[in-house]
């Protein structure tokens, strides 16, 4: 059986080349043929469940505000009701959204279309596994790309990646992760997104993008439960989404400057951690703990025992610019972690002409029909590259084709089903 190595992930950053052992392209023939056997126990899961949508019971968007009120921010009479009735409610930071504030400040405007859509005509309340799993993989080149994330982190078990990925593709339809981001930060808590605690802030070594978590940003006592929760889910996938564009990875840096006993939060922390492992594995090349805090070895030894394996070798903790640097250079690090980069936030809300996509019906229709053919494309050069029996050069070779299509079909759709990033209105 194929197992997975340990990684150095010093020695790896310092070489400056990114892994690509057991990756598309750089598979083995053992490797290969654990691929071909997870895709054909996926393949028979579409089938087998084709008639059996998976409800959405622990919806991240009908937690809160208006969607968990059941109204439609379409209907002016009963929006204008609910924040007649909820005015102190939605002017308490710690329950305030972000359409919440837009309200308030006097912009009606319809950020995202009222109406959220499923892909391929699934019902508002039910997704099919299949549905679910081919939007999962949007964010790779390839859907061999997504699979693979399962199989490495799974030490190559063909069962125990399956099951990953089953578990991962359930639990992005009972949340609801496909109109989270339909939503985008409109239903996101507004303190959150004032303060930048989660940013994108220049590339590392390899290339890939940073993403610094500001944990002395952390105030539990000035958002609810239920908007940590979106938080952690909205934050993860927008990071692996934008990681696309960058060979599918990124690095995430924990900024522990200035942590306090009031940032504590071993619930919101255990939260993102189970959601990176059961549906991000090895999307992040690293994860840098920069540390200056007291504290920060007692809670490090309440979360090291919640990292699986694959996480655990990728984790480091990073005590000064000087080894921060092995990661990332000087001038990509903020100035105020020592390095040389001025970057200033300052938050700018969405618009409804940044999510122009979004409202054209048609585009959508056409944008989503490509997306179906390239999807059905890469099915058939699939099961021929399972069956084996063309010449195997010839399978491999049409089978890079009908990924190319995907990857071009998956990048025209995106924008017709999820609300533009902050990241990319700045």
């Amino acid at each position: 059986m194929t197992t997975s190595e340990p990684i150095d992930i010093h020695a790896h950053y310092k070489k400056g080349d990114k892994q690509t052992s057991g990756t598309v392209g750089h598979l083995d023939a053992g490797q290969d043929q654990v691929l071909k056997e997870v895709w054909i126990k996926l393949l028979a899961h579409f089938e087998n469940t084709k008639d059996m949508p998976i409800k959405v019971e622990k919806s991240l968007v009908k937690n809160s505000g208006l969607a968990k009120a059941g109204i439609s921010t379409s209907d002016t009479e009963a929006v204008e009701k609910w924040y007649t009735d909820n005015t102190d409610e939605v002017k308490e930071i710690k329950n305030q959204l972000v359409c919440d504030k837009l309200y308030l400040d006097g912009n009606r405007d319809i950020i995202v279309p009222s109406t959220f859509k499923p892909l391929f005509g699934d019902s508002a309340d039910t997704r099919t596994f299949s549905n679910a799993f081919w939007q999962a993989t949007m964010r790779f080149h390839s859907p061999d790309s997504y699979v693979l994330k399962f199989v490495r982190a799974s030490g190559w078990d063909t069962d125990k990646a399956f099951a990953r990925i089953r578990s991962s593709i359930e639990r992005r339809i009972t949340q609801e992760i496909d109109r989270l981001m339909w939503e985008g930060d409109t239903t996101q808590h507004n303190g959150v997104t004032q303060n930048g605690m989660c940013l994108h802030v220049g590339n590392d070594r390899l290339g890939s993008p940073v993403f610094i978590v500001t944990v002395r940003q952390n105030s539990p006592k000035l958002r609810s439960e239920a908007n940590a929760e979106k938080l952690a889910a909205y934050a993860l996938e927008k990071a692996a989404q934008l990681s696309r564009k960058y060979g599918e990875e990124a690095l995430i840096v924990y900024d522990f400057a200035g942590f306090k006993l009031e940032n504590v939060d071993l619930g919101f922390t255990k939260l993102i951690v189970t959601t990176l492992q059961e549906l991000y594995p090895l999307t992040f090349t690293a994860t840098l703990l920069f540390v200056n805090s007291w504290l920060f070895s007692g809670f490090w030894r309440a979360i090291r025992g919640w990292l699986d394996p694959a996480i655990a070798q990728r984790t480091v903790v990073v005590k000064d610019v000087q080894t921060l640097e092995t990661f990332v250079d000087r001038s990509q690090i903020p100035v105020e972690m020592g390095g040389q980069n001025k970057y200033e936030y300052s938050y700018v809300y969405p618009t409804k002409e940044g999510n122009a996509k979004m409202f054209d019906t048609e585009g959508r229709q056409a944008a989503e029909a490509e997306f179906a053919a390239a999807v059905s494309a890469f099915v058939e050069q699939t099961k021929s590259w399972i069956d084996g029996s063309g010449p195997a050069t010839h399978d491999a070779k049409l089978r890079s084709q009908a990924a190319a299509a995907f990857d071009t079909a998956s990048a025209n759709l995106d924008p017709f089903i999820r609300a533009q990033f902050y990241d990319e209105r700045v």
